[in-house]
């Protein structure tokens, strides 16, 4: 039996909901920490036989947000023997050296640092719980552990963000000279205090500027030797995230936790946007799917094309010849695809219309 070498764990806790995040967390006390650890065990019990992981990512909500003592066993029960990049996404706010130390303890070779703006106003307005200190300081702390692998990310299109605020951001996380940095614009999701503004009127996007804000990452991020990798990605070299560059070429990836989802060989399912419910169906040693679906051989090709139109270096020739040749002439006549060494690559057109691009293989 092949093993799958993706592991995706997601961590449902925040100290406080951002206004425009729309992926499943919530408050948590110890005590609900403590039923979701078991629970985590328990699942990750049910798939360790499928695992040989080369990757490991956990995310959420906010990872770093668990006490010490409950990352410390689900560290102690993950496999790192293969691991060839383990990342932990934090809030500044939560970094501390203890935790820095444990993370470095048990393998963790990347950290991902939820800065989002070096503006204490901005940061504010988006309801972030850190101030730009707290993000500098966290920075250094992970680097005095001895870190030497750490992403920021960061967003533009904010309300109230101008141009000069997005040049700031990115000027002064240069200076940091992470290895790697994500660029987000904001997408204004459902079920959001963001959401609830733009339906009042209060928030209006300027897709012109968002545009231009854009192209400034690019430009700034570039010219500091930063090699755009994918669409909102940016890296050193050797430093590209290899656990997202798995999920685009369209990998086999298990995930653990409350509205994890998960895709091995022709099958797809996701856990329950619930942490109870999770929780009782693991201490039932019952799986907790909010739906579990049967992919096509056609699907999954058509995902792995899409998902790869995201990267600078494309896919294959053969991935696509003969299947999508049609809509590869569109797109070729708009300027948007080229072949490249033996692969079809998006243009720097493409990468700015890479949802149109995408669109095409679907």
């Amino acid at each position: 039996m092949k093993r799958v070498e993706h592991l995706y764990v997601h961590v449902p806790f925040c100290a406080a909901k951002c206004h425009y995040c729309a992926f499943y967390s919530e408050a948590g006390g110890l005590e609900k920490m403590t039923g979701y650890v078991d629970a985590l065990l328990v699942e990750f019990g049910r798939y360790a036989s499928m695992l040989s992981p080369k990757t490991i990512f956990f995310g959420g909500g906010t990872p770093s947000l668990l006490p010490a003592a409950l990352m410390r066993r689900i560290l102690e029960r993950i496999p790192t023997t293969r691991v060839k990049e383990f990342t932990i996404e934090c809030n500044p706010s939560t970094v501390s050296a203890e935790k820095a130390g444990l993370f470095r303890e048990f393998g963790v070779t990347r950290v991902s640092l939820g800065v989002q703006a070096l503006d204490d106003e901005l940061l504010d307005t988006i309801g972030r719980v850190h101030s730009v200190r707290a993000a500098t300081e966290s920075y250094e702390k992970l680097r005095a552990a001895g870190f030497d692998n750490i992403n920021l990310d960061l967003m533009f299109g904010l309300p109230g963000q101008t141009m000069a605020h997005w040049r700031n951001t990115l000027q002064r996380a240069i200076e940091l000279q992470p290895e790697h940095v994500s660029t987000y614009c904001l997408i204004l999701e459902e079920d959001t205090p963001f959401w609830l503004l733009l339906q009042q009127g209060q928030i209006k996007p300027d897709d012109e500027l968002e545009l231009a804000m854009y192209q400034t990452g690019i430009e700034l991020l570039t010219a500091a030797d930063y090699r755009q990798y994918e669409i909102s990605n940016f890296a050193k070299p050797q430093h590209a995230c290899a656990h997202n560059i798995a999920y685009w070429e369209g990998k086999d990836y298990i995930g653990l936790g409350p509205s994890a989802c998960s895709t091995v060989g022709n099958c797809r399912w996701q856990n329950v946007p619930d942490t109870d419910r999770y929780i009782t169906a693991m201490h039932r040693r019952e799986r907790a799917l909010a739906y579990e679906e049967s992919l096509t051989p056609e699907l999954r090709a058509a995902e792995r094309v899409a998902f790869g139109m995201r990267m600078n270096r494309g896919v294959p020739a053969a991935l696509v010849r003969g299947r999508w040749d049609r809509e590869i002439a569109q797109l070729f006549s708009a300027e948007l695809v080229q072949w490249r060494d033996g692969r079809l690559t998006p243009t720097r057109r493409g990468i700015l219309l890479a949802d149109e691009v995408a669109a095409e293989f679907m």
